[in-house]
């Protein structure tokens, strides 16, 4: 299905004028429905969708039936956004860079979708890194395959809390919704301070909480805020979203899919009886209720 033509048109109410028109992903800011009305977002968004569509037409060719992350990355509640704001960042700063050798850019728990293949188009050097070693067998294959030209993709798997790069190493960094995911966050960041060059760029985006079940509640999103403020620079200050304008979970014209549960009357009694018995809360039957975070950081 083709969503390019369907997203915009679910968010033409005149309440979604976006104050920051096609400027909207220039500065560190929560994803907001009024994005997804601007013509940089359609821009970008119509092509990566086609490139996707490209990527998908041969996964047959290269996929693991082992691969366990989703197929269709672009067309998730919260990918909609981070894709578009990641590209149009790493855009901006390849033009920024000065002829010569293909600059370094780090995905940084990657998977095996589209996305590197996109940014290598742009000139540059992609280094994906996962822990999953399914993603090694994938990328070789999909390295066959598809183009990405002129620029270049390959797969470096990461092994325990060190990633697989030398210091100073990267150019540019981004990592889309993955530290949320991750136990110890600040070792994350010591690491990919130590990859990046002087002045290399970081484009980090994660999902809040706004329920208290998932990972950055407001705790560790102050945690984290400082961790990243004690070790890199904003590159431009933070963009101010009404509370009725963001992106969530809920709120966006893609909502996250329930997984169909096997044997629900066990699920149910394990969940709203032995866990009260034992102390603990039951899991939400709904799995998640997130906004989405844009960040924007250099290392001095």
């Amino acid at each position: 299905m083709n969503h390019s033509s369907v997203l915009p048109g679910t968010l033409t109410h005149s309440a979604f004028v976006s104050p920051a028109g096609d400027g909207c992903f220039d500065r560190t800011t929560m994803a907001a429905l009024s994005d997804l009305i601007t013509t940089r977002w359609k821009e970008i968004f119509t092509s990566l969708e086609a490139q996707q569509s490209e990527f998908l037409a041969h996964d047959k060719e290269f996929r693991s039936k082992e691969y366990k992350w989703p197929r269709d990355a672009l067309h998730n509640w919260s990918r909609i956004w981070e894709y578009p704001f990641a590209y149009h960042n790493i855009a901006k700063w390849h033009k920024l860079q000065s002829a010569g050798s293909p600059p370094v850019v780090v995905d940084l728990g990657s998977g095996v979708t589209f996305f590197p293949y996109a940014v290598a188009r742009l000139g540059v050097k992609v280094v994906c890194t996962d822990i999953d070693p399914v993603c090694a067998v994938d990328f070789a294959r999909a390295g066959r395959i598809i183009s990405a030209q002129p620029g270049s993709v390959e797969f470096r798997l990461t092994r325990e809390q060190k990633l697989p790069f030398s210091n100073g190493e990267a150019d540019l960094v981004y990592c889309i919704s993955v530290i949320e995911h991750v136990a110890d966050f600040t070792t994350l960041l010591h690491e990919i301070d130590r990859i990046l060059k002087p002045g290399g760029w970081l484009i980090l985006t994660f999902d809040l909480d706004l329920r208290g079940d998932q990972q950055i509640g407001i705790s560790e999103f102050y945690r984290l805020q400082q961790a990243l403020e004690a070790t890199f620079v904003p590159l431009g200050p933070a963009r101010l979203i009404h509370h009725a304008d963001v992106l969530t979970s809920e709120s966006g014209p893609i909502r996250p899919r329930l997984r169909p549960r096997r044997r629900i009357p066990l699920f149910l009694i394990k969940q709203w009886v032995i866990k009260p018995l034992l102390g603990r809360p039951p899991s939400p039957l709904v799995p998640l209720h997130c906004a989405v975070q844009g960040v924007l950081l250099k290392k001095p």
